[in-house]
């Protein structure tokens, strides 16, 4: 029977090669499903056409991205490893100056935990899913172990923990490992617990299971002192789309003194039942029967504890407040109530005043309407952050302070959840939150040491064990480092990680990119931005979402933040732009990522999607819902939902409007919102509505998306009508099981689509029958957004992760163009030369170097050749590259080969002196000889000429203005494609002729 069990599970290892044993209670079908997805990736990505199209990353860099955690190399002061939430693993070696990423090459970005051997710091471990439970926070495929300092990885097993809390290594015994297990977010299942392997990763056990299917274990730490005892900590949690449920009576801490061999659940006073929510660990190491724990208690504070404010009139001092007490306050503190807490605009002080007075609405309906989800997230009063302390190895606990911890977690302790203490001193602690605190008399007071440079949102740190004084804090900004135990900060932020959830696009020249941000607003850069070089400006704040932008002169902005607050920024101010509901109306629901659209036949008419769909016709000052609410779910909890999630316009038909929810409906109108047909029928239930896209092609074709990541479910869901919605046909192809965030149609040509899913770009040539990789460079990471620009023909992707990505579109565009050629070079973006520069080291930064990247078709894999010829067809400069069959791209540096340029210069200069001797002598016989002319060598004259003169001076000899041919040769077969030049800018002058200097005076 023994061997009949090893043969099955033989079997088994090699149908699913990322899981070395599966442990008891795991779900082999959704393992092998993502495993499945991964494998159908790669395989699209190596039979694509277009692998030699490369994207390139734009930034920006600046605002960073969320860290979950940062781990050093022992040893090695100056090295130390960066994960982010979902933009990968980074690794540093100088301290921070620059960072490489080392996990682009894996089935994912999505980092959960670091741990390094302390035996073998070679040995990395990295547990892939988020520890967080945000919005967007990705689930893993488990962990994977690195030999290399990072160099390459293998999978090493728990495919189905989804999320991992925390890994720990044995300092004695490098093959023991322990693994802290988190399971799914919106459903049960799942590996979680404890894990542990003896072997390296070869197998695992599951040594803790945590009480109850929605819990898992969030942290775990050991005792410096003794690897065998551990300490655990579950968490029970639990997520749907509308509601999140924080905590529960599986939250608490285990302790085991054998290893994980056995635990047992502490109490000794320790917080227990529905309302402990996520718990953090730390042992002193100095001390280590002494523990910390921070806490996320969701119980409500008594009233008396109740933070009321400074102002007379606010939420919390309503919820006391009774009629007459209202009536006796001053008009002018009624009327700052009114304005910020967003109620109807057309509301003031003496209209509310009599509204009370006259009973026409109560208190209670007041306080009803002013409970949005933003202002709850701040004026709920809850215990929050608690800090307990153990000085007898967990056996009694005892809270550090009398006080509450009032404004460091507020009602999401969730996000945050990490407790640290110092390696020397077990009475200096750290708690992080919103914004990081410290304590140096064991908890009983706290200080804040946040920076106002700094991130507020702080999710990791690490303490240097030598130095501790040296503090690395990671946060939803990205990383900082302190030398002076947080008195002062250094940001470390030269990573492309942002985490964009929209992007957009203006006409300008080079077009701008606007995105909204993860926790870091919005932000626009040129598209032509290097992410060395920092090139981007805010535009606003918040949770960055949709933007959109006045064509008519790109300077009226809309841009907004979470829950459907919006503004518009023009020339002359700011102006907020939300419909708001009547008093005593409703309430409208809003999204977290409420949609807003600018019409195209009028850009004065702005379309924004609450549950109703609205309608302004004077750029956002006034509304009109064009609808009733456009859902259905009945579902309500402390998250919006049952709300617009995506609208779309016509260019065929002024009122052709497309709406999609967030429960699984789409709307189609053809008169403006009069009469709104429900087109969901044919499309799969219950599945999140991630975008609608109206074709430009045809008036009744439009393409659908729906997104399963709210319920656990990576199937990808794509649709398109042909008849406003009528019937829908499913194009999903062989595209991999992937959640699909967006579709965009081309412009250019009908046939093209691009959607991005939750770990790519995907393309079809022929509407969806069939779909390639378009993932050129491009690691994997969730695409949220996706813009075709229809001037510049480039394809802009807006990643969850990564920040932007731009990739040429032309080749896609036209590759029915190509035909029977068997090379084709596609047209060439004409472009200004770059002033020669000096050989210098100063000049040679890679991020200023000038390039033009040249996309061509090859029908056979070879060797191409690829020149550059003058308007003689003299050849300028020449290279080498090996290519696939299909698309590649040549990036050149616009330099000339020197030897190769003189030579077709001085060509060019004989046979302009040739021209001049025969003007010369028609000339000469009508001029008496009066005198002989001085003749001018050849060399003499060119000497003198541009690439010769940047010789003489020791310059680089770039291409200079003119006409270039590019051809590009593989085998026998050739093309080309003409490549204007702009001759370069002249120099900007150190000061006018004419301009005074600051301070001179008229007689000087």
């Amino acid at each position: 029977m023994r061997q009949l069990l090893c043969f099955v599970l033989g079997l088994f290892v090699a149908v699913l090669p990322l899981a070395a044993e599966r442990p008891a209670g795991s779900d082999p079908a959704n393992a092998e499903a993502r495993q499945a997805a991964w494998e159908s990736h790669q395989a699209l990505r190596e039979a694509s056409l277009f692998n030699g199209l490369e994207w390139r990353a734009i930034g920006p860099v600046v605002q960073g991205g969320r860290v979950v955690d940062i781990a050093a190399v022992p040893g090695e002061p100056y090295s130390f490893y960066v994960a982010y939430a979902s933009g990968g693993l980074w690794k540093t070696t100088n301290n921070g100056v620059t960072f490489e990423p080392l996990f682009d090459d894996q089935p994912l970005l999505i980092m959960g935990d670091i741990a390094v051997d302390p035996q073998n710091p070679d040995t990395v471990w990295v547990g892939t899913g988020e520890n967080n439970s945000s919005r967007s926070s990705y689930g893993g495929m488990g962990v994977f172990r690195s030999d290399d300092a990072g160099a390459t990885w293998r999978h090493v097993g728990l495919a189905e923990s989804d999320r991992t809390g925390r890994i720990l290594i044995d300092p004695n015994d490098s093959d023991r490992v322990y693994v802290a297990t988190l399971g799914k977010l919106y459903t049960t299942g799942g590996e979680r617990g404890v894990y542990r392997t003896t072997d390296g990763g070869d197998t695992w056990q599951q040594v803790l299971k945590p009480e109850g299917e929605w819990t898992g274990v969030i942290d775990l730490v050991m005792d410096p002192s003794d690897p065998n005892v551990l300490y655990a900590s579950t968490w029970e949690r639990s997520r749907r789309p509308w509601n999140f449920v924080e905590g529960g009576p599986g939250s608490g801490i285990y302790k085991s003194t054998d290893g994980g061999d056995t635990w047992n659940r502490l109490a000794g006073g320790f917080p227990q039942g529905e309302h402990v929510g996520r718990i953090g660990l730390a042992v002193a190491p100095s001390q280590p029967q002494t523990i910390y724990a921070s806490v996320d208690n969701q119980e409500e504070l008594p009233e008396e504890l109740w933070d009321m404010g400074d102002t007379p009139v606010n939420p919390k001092r309503l919820r006391k407040m009774t009629k007459e007490e209202f009536l006796s306050q001053d008009p002018k503190e009624i009327e700052r109530f009114i304005r910020s807490n967003d109620l109807d605009v057309s509301i003031d002080a003496k209209k509310l005043i009599k509204m009370i007075k006259d009973d026409e609405l109560t208190l209670e309906e007041l306080l009803e309407e002013i409970s949005d989800a933003n202002a709850n997230l701040f004026n709920t009063d809850i215990k929050g952050l608690e800090v307990w302390r153990s000085d007898d190895s967990g056996a009694t606990w005892a809270k550090t302070h009398e006080d509450p911890l009032e404004q460091v977690v507020f009602t999401y302790g969730y996000y945050f959840g990490e407790i640290r203490v110092d390696p020397k001193d077990p009475e200096r602690i750290y708690a992080v939150g919103v914004p990081i605190i410290t304590s140096g008399d064991g908890g009983k007071t706290f200080e804040s040491i946040h920076d106002r440079n700094v991130h507020v949102d702080y999710q990791a740190m690490w303490i240097d064990p030598n130095f501790t004084d040296r503090l690395f804090v990671g946060n939803d900004g990205g990383l900082d480092m302190s030398y002076d135990g947080g008195q002062s900060w250094i940001k470390l932020d030269a990573e492309p990680v942002g985490q964009f959830y929209s992007i957009t696009v203006d006409n300008a020249k080079p077009y701008n990119v606007y995105g909204g941000l993860q926790d870091n607003g919005v932000l626009m850069g040129s598209s032509k931005s290097k992410p060395a070089i920092n090139e981007w400006r805010v535009i606003g704040g918040g949770d960055g979402m949709y933007v959109q932008v006045d064509p008519r002169d790109q300077s009226t902005v809309y841009w907004g933040f979470q829950f459907g607050f919006y503004t518009r920024n023009s020339k002359s101010g700011r102006s907020d732009v939300r419909p708001r509901d009547k008093l005593k109306e409703p309430a409208l629901r809003y999204n977290w990522q409420s949609p807003i659209l600018l019409s195209e036949h009028n850009p004065d008419i702005l379309y924004f999607g609450a549950n109703k769909f609205y309608r302004s016709m004077d750029q956002g000052e006034t509304w009109t819902a064009i609808s009733d609410d456009l859902t259905r779910s009945e579902n309500r909890g402390d998250v919006p939902f049952a709300t617009l999630t995506t609208l779309d316009e016509s260019i065929h038909q002024f009122g052709l409007l497309w709406a999609g929810t967030d429960d699984g409906y789409v709307w189609v109108t053809e008169n403006g919102g009069v009469e709104w047909s429900n087109v969901s029928a044919g499309l799969v239930r219950d599945r999140w509505v991630s975008r609608v896209e109206a074709s430009r092609h045809e008036r009744e074709r439009a393409y659908v998306t729906l997104n399963g990541y709210r319920d656990d479910d990576i199937t990808s869901y794509v649709y398109v009508t042909e008849d406003l919605g009528k019937t829908w046909t499913s194009i999903v192809s062989n595209l991999p099981a992937e959640a699909v965030n967006v579709i965009r149609e081309d412009p250019v040509n009908p046939d093209v689509l691009y959607v991005g899913t939750d770990r790519s770009v995907y393309v079809s040539l022929d509407r969806g029958g069939e779909w390639q990789a378009l993932a050129g460079g491009l690691p994997p990471v969730p695409v949220h957004d996706l813009v075709v620009h229809p001037r510049d023909r480039e394809l802009v992707a807006g990643t969850h992760g990564r920040s932007i990505w731009v990739v040429d579109v032309l080749p896609v565009q036209e590759a029915a163009n190509v035909g029977e050629h068997a090379v084709h070079v596609f047209p060439l973006e004409e472009m200004r030369a770059p002033r020669s520069g000096r050989r210098s080291r100063w000049f040679n930064f890679p991020e200023f170097l000038p390039e033009v990247k040249i996309p061509f078709w090859s029908a056979e894999a070879g060797t191409a050749v690829l020149t550059v010829h003058d308007k003689g067809d003299h050849e300028l400069a020449r290279h080498e590259m090996d290519v696939p069959k299909g698309m590649s791209t040549f990036t050149w540096d616009l330099l000339l080969d020197e030897e190769k340029a003189l030579a077709a210069e001085a060509a060019g200069q004989e046979g302009k002196e040739e021209k001049s001797d025969d003007k010369k002598k028609k000339k000469k016989g009508k001029k008496d000889a009066e005198e002989p002319e001085k003749e001018e060598t050849t060399e003499g004259a060119l000497a003198k000429t541009p690439w010769a003169e940047a010789v003489r001076l020791g310059r680089q000899l770039y291409v200079s203005g003119g006409t270039y041919t590019v051809r590009v040769t593989v085998g026998e077969a050739s093309g080309e494609t003409e490549f204007k030049v702009k001759a370069p800018r002249a120099p900007e002058p150190r000061m006018k002729p004419k301009e005074k200097i600051r301070g001179q005076k008229d007689d000087e």
